[in-house]
């Protein structure tokens, strides 16, 4: 147990330390000079801070892990083999997390959906998508040792919401520009999805582009962490889901066994 909570503790503080230097010195950039976010030198480094997770969990996980437990973390980063259905409920869920706003006024359809399938692939290598390598590949079953499904999924929130913290310093970034508070329910919503995700699953792959899937439908239909009211009724929509779904999955279990 004690390694395991010296191995947690290295992940976070490799994660913040690599992301945060890195988005540091691209706010540094964006403010100071006149080198825009998108420009070759700020990009790399915002890529870099972005997959902070991922290089984290890969350290860690090399360090602390078995020679034969490692390969088996690597590939299942590129483990493809799941179920159609699997797939059809991945963009299912990220399709209709970002159109529930629009059934609310709170959103509008800005383009062709058909955006969404351009997107995926920046979103997946770019926009999110390889976060899930330690956000979901690593940290979520390392806090369900310890803590239930729902309080492992609350404590990875609240990192994951602090780990973005720097963003707002960023020019261009999109969170430079964001309400904080419904960008952390947002994030809360997301994260029972993909935890409910990952525990019927646990395919890093499906994490993945599910995180991409909520990343590009949005520029299909853009979110607004503005509207506070709208965010706290998608985050219950979502913690609604999750009760039912788990339970759901839980009985099964129960009269299969």
């Amino acid at each position: 147990m004690q390694d395991r909570k010296k191995a947690n503790r290295l992940y976070l503080i490799l994660t913040f330390s690599i992301s945060w230097l890195c988005w540091l010195v691209v706010a540094g950039i964006t403010h100071f000079t006149k080198i825009s976010l998108f420009s070759p030198i700020a990009l790399p480094l915002y890529s870099i801070g972005a997959a902070g997770p991922m290089i984290s969990a890969l350290i860690v996980k090399k360090k602390r892990s078995s020679a034969k437990e490692y390969r088996e973390f690597k590939k299942k980063i590129i483990n493809f083999k799941q179920p159609l259905t699997a797939y059809f409920l991945v963009f299912f869920m990220g399709w209709s997390f970002c159109f529930f706003p629009v059934l609310l006024g709170g959103s509008q359809q800005i383009g062709p959906v058909y955006i969404f399938l351009q997107q995926l692939p920046v979103m997946i290598f770019f926009g999110g998508g390889l976060e899930e390598v330690g956000w979901r590949g690593y940290l979520l079953p390392e806090l369900q040792h310890r803590f239930s499904s729902f309080w492992s999924t609350c404590i990875l929130s609240v990192i994951w919401t602090v780990w973005h913290l720097p963003l707002w310093l960023v020019k261009g970034s999109g969170q430079d520009t964001t309400n904080l508070i419904g960008f952390m329910l947002f994030i809360g919503s997301m994260a029972f999805l993909l935890t409910l995700l990952w525990n019927r699953y646990e395919s890093i792959v499906l994490c993945m582009l599910l995180h991409a899937s909520f990343n590009s439908f949005t520029d299909v239909y853009p979110a607004d962490f503005s509207n506070l009211w709208l965010s706290s009724a998608l985050l219950l929509v979502c913690l609604f889901f999750y009760w039912g779904t788990t339970r759901f999955l839980l009985q099964s279990k129960i009269k299969q066994g």
